[in-house]
């Protein structure tokens, strides 16, 4: 065998070094097209355009974060302005927000899309969209119109279209009037859960005896009762079916792991508080509002400053739509949080033993019928599908333990969406500002709002139904409704909604604000009141007010809520068991470090959160596992898990420890949790020392582009940093890894030089824009961004009305 290297002649290594040459010169050009192509694509420098529909010139100012001051004659001509700037910045996003509504996803990113796209065929909201803007008041489509003539005349100006239609390869479609419903569709599916909350509760009141099922669900906390001023003895001692619950025990497995339990269950959310002139030092009341979402890249809200007549109006709204979701102007500010309202029934079909194409009805028996559905699907072929309907909506693609179910859902109901907010800029008093917001269909929200006057108020918005039927019949269980005793008779009266006012002080936090004695049902799964109790504690220790103030609560990250966690620990650590081994000791002064907070530095916190998690899941899961039968993708969550989980260990009882044979006392399984919880943490963190486990290595943020998933190594040029985050689930403060506040602002009518709104990310969407992410800091360290619009600005934009126009 030759072993001797090959030696190449002079000129095979010149022909090798020019075609490497010509390679890198190749790449060298593509890098430079792309580049070029995406350079293009930024709407950076504009100064003059023509705008489809305007009647008189508007002028559009950005401030040096790039946010639009709009300067228009007419509230139209200023709306069809804002479509044209926000599809400047943000026309991808636009566009995957009305094609995630109406399923049309598959279009553009393929097979992939495609089980995401079936489900929304099903609820159809295409149609839904369609059939609801004509019936919409004259003045509300005329706005829908002119903003959609803005984003289209800012397509039409687009020499190339956004980088991620280049990526992609495709153009973007019109934009029409429906397509701005569409997306205050989706918020539905965004800030609604009652589909899940139901699903579960039917399949647990199955399939557990009736004792438990009420002792696994209860209706409050101690926090929320503490807020409302109601008596909380019946939480001091939670009656607990200590019988019942040993006989599920005894007939389950010791060691489930089946993960049938979700601790951290936690629905779309937010604080928002006003606070009275009286607790002002000049009188003026102050709102403060922080949305708590998914963080998205780019962020879900848009900010705007827009000026017509003497009329002056900013905040944040959705991009896709004209509406002022959160802001103020000179007479009122506002502010909303999820509802967490019951809009959604699952009605059980019972088809026809004999006619399979055939369903029981109050009127006898009726033939389902079908909606025909075509789903586009990129590089494959199209996606045929029947959706079957009924009277009370389409049929889920998801049976309830096997049986057919139909979905009847407010937001199927066209008449029940309305864009009455568009007017709040018309609202000059609290009352007058209350009033609007009960007139306002679409997804149900608390809305807090504070008046140039000084007073605050709280109300909520959304249709919400009045269910008819026996007495047990609140719309937490499904049942058929076939024999016509249980229907809906409508909508609760706008002037019959609940609202509070003539206080000091006005919170929600996504708690529970309805009173007991309220005479009809809004939900069932409003979030521990934990978070609107720490805010209403410290606003009551606070005196003259300011903003300032306002923004440091919204920072706060003081959890009282995790202390019965470390004290339950620490309790188990007695002095023998330390002995016994020396981690304990170490595992002790790591639980003994925590200062109360969730900051990057504080220790201890992640270990008492995962030690709570899985006592949850060790306790809770052999009650569940038979539930399970019943439905294979049963998991129980509960907003008030904590009510039951604390009744259990404070019992006491060795006939509710879960495995009674390994486990001869409580003391014995807190302690072996303890351990695990520790080992699980180290293990999954790659360290051998809790000490290195500050709060700031656990809670990192990890906010991504839609594009960083599917296109390998683009992450990188479009994703945000990923930092060590403040706050926690149940601190003020909800910042976390995939969500937290979308957004801070803490404003005064009459006051708006003085308000503070800052987001994460940046007004633009293109990652060469110099505001793409430039407010993020401000958002990460909580630092104040004017609620105006700052001026001077970097630049205007002129926008013309067409010739002949």
């Amino acid at each position: 065998m030759n072993n001797k290297p090959v030696l190449l002649s002079r000129g095979a290594i010149r022909v090798g070094l020019t075609v490497t040459a010509s390679i890198f010169s190749i790449l060298l050009a593509v890098i430079g097209m792309v580049y070029l192509a995406m350079r293009l694509s930024l709407a950076d420098g504009e100064t003059e355009a023509t705008v489809a529909g305007l009647s008189a010139p508007v002028t559009v100012a950005r401030d040096r974060f790039g946010v639009p001051a709009i300067a228009a004659q007419s509230k139209t001509d200023a709306i069809r302005a804002l479509g044209y700037v926000t599809a400047r910045d943000r026309l991808f996003q636009m566009d995957l927000l009305r094609r995630k509504s109406a399923g049309r996803l598959a279009e553009i990113f393929g097979e992939a899309a495609l089980a995401h796209d079936k489900k929304q065929r099903v609820y159809g909201f295409e149609q839904v969209a369609r059939r609801a803007v004509p019936q919409l008041p004259t003045d509300q489509v005329e706005l829908l119109v002119a903003y959609a003539a803005g984003v289209n005349s800012a397509i039409d100006h687009m020499t190339v279209a956004p980088f991620e239609f280049l990526l992609l390869n495709y153009r973007p479609d019109r934009w029409r009037p429906e397509d701005s419903m569409l997306i205050v569709l989706d918020m539905f599916i965004t800030l609604n859960g009652s589909e899940a909350f139901e699903r579960k509760r039917s399949v647990m009141a199955q399939g557990l005896p009736a004792e438990v099922y009420t002792f696994l669900t209860p209706p409050t906390d101690r926090y929320t009762q503490e807020v409302l001023n109601e008596e909380t003895d019946t939480l001091v001692d939670y009656p607990v079916p200590v019988d019942r619950l040993a006989e599920l025990l005894s007939a389950s497995a010791s060691e489930i792991n089946a993960n049938l339990v979700q601790p951290n269950f936690m629905q779309a959310g937010s604080n928002a508080w006003a606070v009275s002139g009286n607790k002002t030092r000049d009188g003026r009341a102050i709102l403060a509002n922080d949305m708590h979402l998914g963080i998205s890249v780019p962020n879900i809200w848009y900010r705007s400053q827009l000026q017509y007549g003497n009329q002056l109006i900013a905040g944040v709204g959705l991009p896709g739509t004209s509406l002022m979701i959160a802001g103020a102007t000179q007479h009122l500010a506002w502010g909303p949080t999820s509802l967490a309202a019951d809009i959604l029934d699952l009605v059980i079909i019972e088809v026809n033993p004999d006619n399979p194409a055939e369903y029981r009805t109050p009127d006898g028996w009726k033939r389902f019928g079908t909606r025909r559905e075509t789903i586009a699907v990129k590089d494959a072929p199209s996606h045929e599908m029947a959706v079957q309907t009924t009277i009370w909506g389409p049929v889920s693609a998801q049976p309830l333990m096997g049986q057919p179910v139909a979905l009847h859902w407010t937001a199927l109901d066209p008449g029940a969406i309305s864009l009455e907010l568009l007017k709040i800029d018309q609202m000059h008093t609290l009352q007058q500002g209350l009033d609007l917001i009960n007139r306002t269909g679409g997804p149900p929200l608390n809305v807090l709002l504070a008046d140039h006057t000084g007073e605050v108020g709280w109300t909520i918005m959304g249709r919400i139904p009045v269910r008819s039927g026996p007495v047990a019949f609140d719309g937490s269980i499904s049942y058929s409704w076939a024999d016509g005793s249980i229907d809906w008779a409508g909508y609760i009266p706008p002037d019959e909604l609940p609202r509070r006012f003539g206080q000091d002080i006005v919170v929600n936090a996504n708690n529970r604000s309805i009173e007991k004695n309220y005479p009809y049902t809004i939900g069932h799964t409003f979030v521990s009141g934990y978070r609107a109790h720490r805010i209403l504690e410290r606003l009551h220790a606070l005196d003259e007010i300011n903003e300032a103030d306002m923004l440091r609560l919204q920072l706060d990250t003081v959890s009282e809520f995790y202390r019965v966690y470390r004290d339950i620990a620490l309790a188990v650590l007695t002095p023998d068991v330390l002995a016994e081994r020396a981690d304990r000791v170490a595992l002790r002064d790591y639980l003994m470090a925590w200062d109360e907070k969730a900051e990057p530095n504080s220790l201890g916190l992640a270990l008492i959160k995962r030690f709570r998690d899985n006592l949850a899941q060790a306790i809770f899961e052999p009650l569940l596992h038979g539930v399970r039968a019943l439905d294979a993708e049963f998991q129980y969550f509960w907003p008030y898990l904590d009510v039951p989980l604390q009744a259990l260990i404070n019992t006491g009882d060795s006939r509710l420890l879960p495995d009674q044979q390994r486990y001869p006392d409580w003391n014995t399984f807190l302690l072996a949790r303890l351990e695990k919880s520790a080992q699980e943490l180290m293990r999954a963190y790659s360290t051998d020392s809790l000490q290195e486990l500050a709060w700031g290595k656990i809670n990192v943020a990890d906010y991504t582009h839609p594009l960083s998933k599917g296109i390998p190594g683009i992450g990188k040029f479009l994703n945000f940093s990923r930092n060590a985050l403040p706050g926690c689930g149940f601190c003020v403060r909800v910042d976390s890894v995939h969500a937290g506040a979308s957004m801070r602002l803490v404003v005064s009518p009459s006051y708006l030089e003085d308000g503070i709104l800052h987001t994460p990310g940046g007004q633009s969407g293109h990652p060469l824009s110099a505001h793409y992410q430039d407010q993020h800091p401000y958002w990460l360290e909580g630092l104040p961004l004017p609620f105006k619009a700052e001026m001077p600005s970097e630049g205007k934009l002129v926008l013309l009305p067409m010739s002949g126009l």
